[in-house]
């Protein structure tokens, strides 16, 4: 197992090279999904400067970033998440803190099938599934129907967690009226 450093900042050079693979990671997802699932700059700089979400990062052998994650409990740093929807669902974990929001998970397209993937799902996870949590993640169509990103952390948390349930906990769909006259 590689071995994940958690940083509550991350700043300076570790900062600009967080953003290069952050880049590298999702940069395609301007062009895949309808909602914006990629930070602009000062968004990214917000996220990794706020103590309140850890960022799980994995260093390669020759010292360059090659897994970067973030996740916290602290559901009022995530721009765009509904605190209230979990503390209405799931009121109990969520005044315990244990509803935590994955903000998302990158792996250097060098590191990938190297098992990256799989120690960043692990770190992030295994500490949820002690305390019986609620780990959640938005993914969009693209990375759901053609990565299958939501069923392989579920079988990755389920080789170390006695119980995994996954369910899909909300969806939205965008709808498109095309007014064009086609010929």
């Amino acid at each position: 197992m590689t071995k994940v450093e958690i940083q509550a900042v991350v700043a300076g050079d570790q900062r600009e090279e967080a953003w290069k693979l952050y880049l590298q990671s999702f940069d395609e997802l301007r062009y895949l999904a309808v909602q914006r699932h990629v930070m602009y700059g000062g968004e990214f700089d917000a996220v990794m400067a706020d103590p309140l979400v850890d960022k799980f990062l994995v260093w390669g052998d020759n010292g360059s970033l090659q897994g970067l994650s973030t996740m916290t409990a602290h559901l009022h740093s995530m721009p765009l998440v509904s605190p209230e929807y979990f503390e209405r669902h799931w009121p109990e974990r969520y005044a315990a803190g244990l509803v935590f929001y994955i903000g998302f998970l990158g792996v250097h397209p060098d590191s990938h099938g190297t098992g990256v993937f799989g120690d960043l799902v692990r770190a992030m996870t295994e500490p949820v599934a002690r305390r019986e949590g609620l780990a959640v993640i938005d993914v969009c169509t693209y990375n759901k129907d053609k990565l299958h990103l939501p069923r392989a952390i579920r079988w990755l948390a389920s080789t170390w967690a006695s119980h995994v349930e996954m369910a899909d906990i909300d969806a939205q769909t965008y709808v498109g009226y095309d007014f064009a006259r086609t010929g």
